[in-house]
């Protein structure tokens, strides 16, 4: 893997695809099926990401704003860490929200990577 430097401005905001919600992003790294992934996530104030789970551990900071999910509220400055395989309960912000999201690698068995298909 070789060095990158992504000067994210000079990213367009895309379409949440990843997983399902209402949201925006800026993909700063993919590594491929199965592999590392690193996001700009953008909630707009009312938006939303609807439940879904990960098959690797997700990596949650929050950059701007606030969100809820699971009865906390995830404010500016705080770190989340999220276990492989957990359904992620919906997450709402009122205020909006910028989240820096950092996917791990999936460590199935290769004869199952292929068949599992990464929510994000």
């Amino acid at each position: 893997m070789n060095d990158r430097i992504t000067h994210t401005p000079n990213l367009s905001w895309a379409q949440l695809f990843h997983f399902p919600g209402n949201a925006e992003v800026k993909v700063l790294r993919d590594e491929g099926p199965g592999e590392a992934m690193t996001l700009l996530v953008r909630l707009p104030p009312g938006g939303q990401i609807r439940p879904h789970s990960h098959p690797a551990p997700v990596q949650h900071y929050v950059l701007e704003g606030t969100y809820e999910s699971e009865g906390d509220t995830f404010h500016a400055g705080t770190y989340r860490f999220i276990v492989e395989r957990k359904v992620v309960a919906t997450l709402t912000t009122t205020t909006g929200a910028l989240i820096l999201m950092i996917y791990d690698p999936v460590t199935l068995p290769p004869s199952e990577v292929g068949s599992s298909k990464r929510t994000a």
